[in-house]
């Protein structure tokens, strides 16, 4: 592989608690999406996603700090500069304050101002809208502060407790959804209990960061305008490239709702969290790469490195997953939503290709930032999302959620896979060709024979039941996997990537093993790329 000095332990154990928090979500979710739909209806099921995605936007007035709090304070901490961390640690505590501030007037203005206009709702729906907003926009509001405590602790290594944290989090409010619901409690009652219990997590992430680093001290007087704007410099362009790609896919149930009405997201919602499982699967590994290149800003041939094998491992994970994905989506969807969410299928192709193009471009996008290319970057970001709203609202209306999903996908194309993949050959002096080959070869070859062996599957042995598309599911995938070993990377890629894989599990049980009764020292810590808790 291409890392140098970066700590292999520390990019492995977050990997593999993310992956911990990834799998319990999915399973949750999947387990209790038609549950919940059963028990609150389609309609009231689909107004809270649509009142869930509109509090999505408030996590943008983090404003891209979280990366940038986490670089500095392992930098201080590298230098046993104890002051530095609680000046850098209790500067943005106040920074976040003022940002919570602010989202509590946003969830104001948008409860009496805009939920009463909001198309296609009755007065009851209104009211119910109104308060489901005031609760998830709270808890929005009330954890911006609270996340210090959470970057604090990922700077001392501690993110993996931080994952254990959020995975009992995961297990407790899919608990409590099934109490509530099953004891008769409707939407009101569910959202506060898991409410609560998301805002009870924050306790665990800051006993984990005291736990990490006694020395913590947090306090306003210690605030510090110039490390305000050291990080705001940095953390700038990070938000815009947030903000472009939250817009890019969350503005498609609001263009839904007001087009078509909620009952109608419903349906999208269930593409939509579909390919959002699609893009996390695979993206963890893209995470952890934007702190190692970085380090590689000045080494363009360790840029030229990270460019073809982070875009190869990409595209390796992301066209697995979705040829599984893809391939089964029809009876997936109809074991577990029902035939009602038929309509979800076409959507859902859709929107897998668009989050295929995201992963398999991520080191396209951080190796252009290491090489200051920012500023294309976040302009990459903006286009699409301009270009996938114009889209969605004109597509909707003759093609219905397929034109909105399709809307998601045409920017994409070619922003990231046209615009951004041959930018960022250019900064590392490498041809676009040879690097499609190098990156693209390997899946292209496994995505064909898996495709082939799930067409065979799907017409010799049509699914009859939930159990059946994951047994097949799985089949397809170890076709894919054995495709890759055996003909999809060359000899001495293959030799690489298993010397890797051998190396990883042995340091995954170092890590683990040392967690239980030492903490790290702060001379190895490196960032790891997590700005906070999950």
């Amino acid at each position: 592989m291409f890392t140098r000095d970066a700590s292999a332990a520390n990019l492995i154990a977050g990997t593999a608690t993310r992956y911990l928090v990834l799998g319990l979500n999915i399973g949750v979710g999947i387990l209790l999406m038609p549950f919940t739909v059963r028990h609150l209806g389609q309609t009231e099921y689909g107004l809270w996603m649509l009142v869930a995605s509109m509090t999505t936007y408030f996590q943008l007035l983090d404003l891209g700090y979280g990366n940038g709090v986490v670089r500095h304070l392992v930098d201080a901490d590298r230098r046993g500069d104890a002051t530095e961390v609680n000046c850098i640690a209790s500067t943005f505590v106040c920074v976040y304050a003022m940002i919570a501030a602010v989202a509590c007037l946003a969830i104001v203005v948008m409860v009496l101002v805009v939920v009463p206009r909001f198309p296609h709702l009755t007065a009851a729906q209104v009211g119910l809208a109104q308060l489901l907003l005031a609760m998830l926009g709270a808890r929005v509001a009330i954890g911006f502060p609270l996340t210090v405590y959470g970057a604090v602790s990922n700077a001392r290594q501690g993110f993996v407790v931080n994952n254990l944290v959020a995975s009992a989090v995961v297990v407790a409010s899919a608990a409590s959804t099934y109490v509530v619901l099953v004891s008769g409690g409707g939407l009101v009652t569910l959202v506060a209990v898991t409410t609560t219990i998301s805002l009870c997590g924050y306790a665990g992430y800051a006993w984990n960061a005291y736990r990490m680093m006694p020395t913590l001290r947090l306090h306003p007087r210690f605030f510090s305008l110039a490390r305000w704007r050291d990080v705001t410099t940095f953390s700038v362009y990070l938000f815009v490239i947030q903000l472009a790609s939250q817009i890019c896919f969350n503005i498609d149930n609001v263009v839904i709702g007001a087009s078509l009405g909620p009952a109608l997201v419903a349906v999208y919602t269930v593409a939509l969290r579909l390919a959002e499982y699609q893009r996390r699967l695979c993206d963890q590994f893209s995470g952890m790469l934007f702190p190692v290149v970085m380090g590689f800003a000045n080494d363009v041939d360790a840029l030229r490195r990270a460019l073809v094998e982070g875009n190869r491992v990409g595209a390796t994970l992301v066209t697995g997953a979705s040829v599984v994905l893809i391939g089964f989506s029809g009876p997936l969807i109809r074991h577990w939503m029902g035939a009602s969410f038929a309509g979800s299928v076409a959507p859902f192709v859709i929107l897998a290709v668009a989050g295929m193009i995201i992963v398999s471009q991520a080191a396209s996008s951080n190796v252009l930032i290491a090489r200051g290319g920012h500023r294309l970057v976040a302009g990459i970001w903006i286009s699409e999302a301009i270009g996938n709203l114009i889209l969605s609202v004109v597509l909707v209306r003759s093609m219905g959620l397929v034109g909105v999903a399709v809307g998601t996908l045409l920017p994409l194309l070619a922003g990231h896979l046209v615009v951004m993949l041959a930018a960022a050959c250019r900064r590392v002096g490498l041809p676009i060709g040879p690097c499609l080959v190098e990156t693209m070869r390997p899946a292209a070859i496994a995505g064909t024979i898996a495709a082939a062996g799930c067409v065979y599957l799907r017409l010799t042995y049509p699914p009859a039941s939930t159990l059946a598309v994951l047994l097949e599911g799985a089949a397809v995938g170890m076709i894919y996997l054995l495709a890759l070993l055996t003909v999809g990377f060359d000899a001495r890629t293959r030799t690489a990537y298993l010397a890797q894989a051998r190396a990883a599990v042995d340091t995954v049980v170092d890590v683990m093993t040392g967690l239980k009764g030492k903490r790290p020292a702060p001379e190895r810590m490196v960032a790891s790329g997590i700005s906070g808790p999950p």
